[in-house]
């Protein structure tokens, strides 16, 4: 309520030889601070800037002034609108135009666009400019320094008086401006006072703590470094970093298992290798391995031996562990699934099974190709195809597909829908397992159960609890011990499947299959419940492919027994 007062008592009246009225009551004791609004408020009233363009004399429009040229110009303008299609193609006249960002951005008189400080700023128009301001601020430093020193030994320097004091201030300056100058080679936001210093302002300003403690300052340091050396290291430390991509749909391979199995098998186009060979590499042995299988398929290597190439592998690799190797190669095949075919009928001789593929693009055939055979591993055993519904997560694939790699099913369809893809995180965690494995994908399960059993594949369905309902009165419910006392891969083609980590398989695959299979829970508790989905499906895989192993140990044990005979024989033949 005070200030009214006080600025209608400071203004003169507007009626000629009156007396100047104020309540001595009414009016307060005014202190410094408030003594500066009021100043502000009469200079405000002389310094008006202009709000409508074209106003005269630069004086503050009122409210009925700007109202009656707003009418003005709603006047000029059509009272219709002429559209093709949503397009608004209406004539305007010049004035009464009215003017988008785009318009007022590229317009030369407008201070909206490129003509604006933050524009200038962010494109590097002003760069020669701070560059000059920097060289002005280090040979001003430089003068400065140059000042207190000798010429001679003979003669002193100016100021001998005062050396030391003098020898202090100097350095104080210095340290001062090359924090300043420090301060400007930063990207992050200054605020009013330091971008004013930073253009060569003569006002001292020591630079904040924080500042100091980030740039990694030192109060003894006399003379700090020049600026443009200063700037190349800011700039080479913070610069953003580029991935090279060979093509669009590469992808990059990172860790040593993983380099290794994709550059040893010939499934994908591989097109250029980095491996780091800097100081701080701690094992070098599997350099010269990973880089003499990159020249027998002539697959570019590019060495990197400083912070900028770690630091472009580490991006590579998404800031995962990559051992020091990096491979840019193209997707993994995985052409699409409709059906599993029947068995070859010389299995004996050339085991494998044929394969019914979806529809696939030029670009898919030429990455997946469309080969329609797939052999299998065991001439006495029928092949185990897994199929993975709904795996979430990454690293769970690859697991999984290491674990039924090693147990030696012979491929692996993974479900379109709701499903991890083969990522480079699912990759590294198969540790090279994906690239032994045939893989293929199916868009729709139920359609491919139904074709694959017509055609011989017996289907089971890995559920989490014992046998219930029409599975239990059916007898078609089986546990591990079960599966290995059967081994129903002597008798026909199986499929295994496997559910989400969380849900299982839903109830219409389930239904689909011609057995249920679960693993018993022996410890009597349940406290925990489940396994981890790859977990549960080594455990199957093992029980399904036990009875292919323990064949596979005889036929190899018969065949060293026969070698061992022979190399007898020819042995006590050598002695006649």
């Amino acid at each position: 309520m005070t200030l009214p007062l006080i600025y209608r008592a400071s203004r003169r009246s507007v009626w000629p030889n009156s007396a100047q009225r104020v309540s001595l009551a009414a009016l307060p004791i005014r202190s410094a601070s408030l003594s500066a609004i009021h100043q502000g408020f009469l200079k405000s009233d002389e310094n008006a800037r202009p709000q409508v363009a074209g106003s005269s004399e630069g004086k503050r429009l009122t409210y009925a002034e700007r109202k009656k040229l707003r009418e003005e110009l709603a006047k000029q303008r059509p009272t219709y609108k002429i559209r093709k299609g949503k397009k608004d193609i209406t004539e305007y006249p010049d004035e009464a135009k009215p003017q988008s960002r785009k318009a007022r951005f590229y317009d030369p008189s407008s201070s909206f666009g490129k003509k604006s400080f933050v524009y200038q700023m962010k494109q590097g128009l002003l760069d020669d400019q701070l560059k000059e301001l920097q060289e002005e601020i280090q040979r001003k430093k430089r003068s400065a320094v140059s000042a207190f020193k000798p010429k001679s030994a003979s003669q002193p320097a100016v100021g001998s008086a005062s050396r030391s004091r003098g020898a202090r201030r100097s350095a104080r300056s210095a340290r001062d401006a090359g924090r300043r100058q420090r301060d400007v080679e930063d990207d992050r936001p200054m605020s009013d006072a330091q971008f004013r210093t930073a253009l060569g302002s003569d006002e001292p300003q020591r630079p904040t703590r924080t500042v100091s403690r980030r740039l990694g300052s030192s109060r003894r340091a006399a003379v700090p470094d020049s600026g443009r050396e200063a700037q190349s290291r800011h700039r080479k430390r913070l610069e953003p970093l580029s991935i090279p991509y060979t093509t669009a749909a590469s992808q990059f391979l990172y860790g040593k298992s993983t380099v290794e199995a994709a550059l040893r098998s010939s499934r994908r186009k591989l097109h250029k290798l980095y491996i780091y060979d800097g100081p701080n590499r701690r094992i070098t042995s599997d350099n010269a391995l990973i880089h003499s299988l990159a020249k027998r398929k002539d697959i570019p290597v590019t060495i990197l031996k400083d912070d900028t190439g770690l630091r472009l592998m580490d991006k590579m690799a998404a800031s995962r562990p990559h051992n020091g190797f990096v491979l840019e190669a193209s997707a993994l095949p995985q052409p699409p699934l409709s059906a599993l075919g029947p068995l070859a009928d010389d299995y004996s001789s050339n085991p494998g099974f044929a394969i019914t593929l979806g529809h696939q693009s030029a670009e898919e055939a030429a990455v997946n190709g469309t080969r329609t055979f797939v052999p299998a591993p065991s001439k006495t055993h029928k092949p185990l195809v897994v199929i993975l519904d709904q795996i979430l997560d990454p690293g769970n694939l690859g697991a999984i597909l290491r674990t039924v790699s090693f147990l030696g099913a012979t491929a692996v369809g993974i479900t379109r829908h709701g499903t991890a893809t083969l990522t480079p995180v699912a990759l590294k965690a198969s540790a090279g397992a994906a690239e032994a494995l045939d893989l293929f994908s199916i868009s729709s399960l139920p359609e491919f159960l139904n074709a694959s059993r017509q055609n011989g594949w017996a289907v089971y369905a890995a559920v989490a609890n014992g046998p219930r309902g029409s599975a239990a009165r059916q007898r078609r419910h089986m546990d591990l011990q079960d599966v290995e006392e059967a081994d129903p891969l002597m008798k026909e083609p199986c499929v295994l499947l496997i559910g989400n980590e969380g849900e299982g398989l839903s109830r219409l695959v389930v239904k689909k299959a011609d057995y249920e299979v679960n693993i018993p829970n022996l410890s009597g508790s349940s406290a925990v419940d489940s396994l981890n989905v790859s977990v549960a499906t080594g455990l199957l895989c093992s029980a399904f492919l036990r009875g292919m192993g323990r064949q596979r140990y005889r036929i190899e044990a018969v065949d060293g027994i026969a070698a061992d005979g022979e190399r007898e024989v020819e042995g006590a033949g050598s002695l006649w």
